[in-house]
This record gives C-alpha cells, structure tokens and sequence, in this order.
C-alpha cells in the first residue's frame, strides 16, 4: 500500500508516502521534487513531524543545493540515446508569441525543431518525442524477446515513471519506462527479461530469479546497472517530470 501527503513544518515541505515494502523511516531528496518522508505501515503518523525536525537542517542544506542546481539546467542541443546508439539535432526558435509549444520532427529524425514560449514547454515536447520514440522502439524489442524466451504477456504500455523501470501486473500488463531510451541496449533487454518472468511468478522469489539467470546469466550485473542508471537520465528531463508533471 502507498499513500502520499503533502505536509509542512515552518518553512520545511515535505511529502509523505506510506509504503508496504519499507522495512524502515527515512527521508529522501527527490530530484527536483523536493523532500520526500518514506514510512512503513505501522509508523506511528504522530512520530513523523518529530523525525522531519531532527533532520530538517540536514533537509534544508539538500534542498538548497537543489535549487541551485535547478537555476543550472539548460536545455540540450541534441539528444543522445544509449539505446539506439543515435544523435539527433534540437533547433530551438523563438517563439515567445505563442502560448503553446510545438514540435516539429522531420521523417528521417535527422532534427528536432522546437518552437515554445519557453524552456519549460520546450523540455515538455522534448519528453513528447522521447516518449513517442519510446513507443516506436521498445514493444518491437519487448515482443523479440518474449518470442525467444516464450514468455508471453499481455498488453505493453508506456508511461514516464518515477521510480521504476518496469512493471508488470497481474494480468501481464508491462509497463516500460520512456527513460530506457538512455540506457544500454543490453540493459533494456534484461529489463524486458526480468518483467517477463514476472508473467510467470509476480514475486521475487528463488524460483523467480532462477528462471531470470535462465534467459540472463549476467543478471546480476545488469540489476547493479539499474541501480546506477538514473544519472544516464540528462537533467532537464527529470526537472520536467518532477516539477512539470
């Protein structure tokens, strides 16, 4: 279960999710998207505000170099793809006139030409095409690899999400991350791999990852790159999708 509020101590904000898999309090940094106060089910709510106070100067320091990192953020000239290996020009226009961005994509992709009011409606239609080759490029792949492995799923979508690279429901839904585009190939593909098996047993058991180490012997490694991957993720794109969304 997972339940977020949005809460305050003085000038101190902060948002607490209660999550069922939390074994521990702790408080965290998103990027770009302020305090974040994680507590288990059975956390006393009354015992919160108390532990956001004994770290609040802790808080404010993160929070503080947050801001200055956020007045940093320039948006790219081009954008590259672990993924696909490829670099596509951005042309930015001035279009401060308009009240709505627009993107514009030339068939071959060879340059993105982007007209918006400013950098925050230019960095949202920049997702906008991330996002639209992220549904041209990963359920091809997503179905190569259920027809090797024969694990078979159900629907495939395609979300910017927060936290996760992947998902999968019990009805064998997965869900994939348009952020997989920065990421190696060979990572994405183990990705794809470990929610499949998800069709098969929707847990982390043993049986589970012996039935991953049989399509990826290398899981390990892979699991380890995931971990470390969100700083693949260029910065304006995550100021966007905490900030924007």
């Amino acid at each position: 279960m997972k339940k977020n509020e949005q809460t305050d101590q003085d000038d101190l904000q902060w948002q607490l999710r209660v999550s069922s898999k939390a074994r521990y309090a702790r408080l965290r940094i998103l990027p770009f998207g302020g305090l974040e106060v994680v507590i288990p089910t059975r956390f006393p709510r009354k015992l919160v505000a108390g532990l956001v106070a004994e770290h609040a100067d802790w808080a404010r320091h993160q929070l503080a170099r947050q801001a200055q990192l956020c007045e940093s953020i320039s948006l790219p000239s081009e954008l590259r793809l672990g993924f696909d290996g490829s670099t596509t020009a951005i042309r930015y226009h001035s279009a401060l006139q308009q009240a709505q961005g627009e993107l514009f994509i030339d068939p071959a992709d060879e340059v993105i030409e982007v007209e918006a009011g400013d950098q925050r409606a230019a960095s949202a239609e920049l997702r906008y095409w991330i996002r639209q080759r992220a549904r041209r490029l990963l359920p091809p792949l997503l179905q190569d690899i259920s027809t090797q492995t024969g694990l078979a799923y159900n629907r495939v979508s395609i979300r910017s999400q927060r936290t996760r690279w992947g998902s999968c429901s019990n009805r064998g839904n997965i869900s994939l991350n348009d952020q997989l585009l920065f990421l190696p190939t060979d990572t994405v593909e183990y990705l794809m791999i470990h929610e499949l098996c998800h069709t098969r047993h929707l847990n982390h058991s043993k049986a589970y990852w012996t039935l991953v180490q049989q399509h990826c012997p290398a899981y390990r490694v892979h699991e380890k790159r995931l971990g470390q991957s969100r700083n693949l993720v260029p910065d304006w794109f995550l100021f966007d999708l905490y900030a924007g969304s």
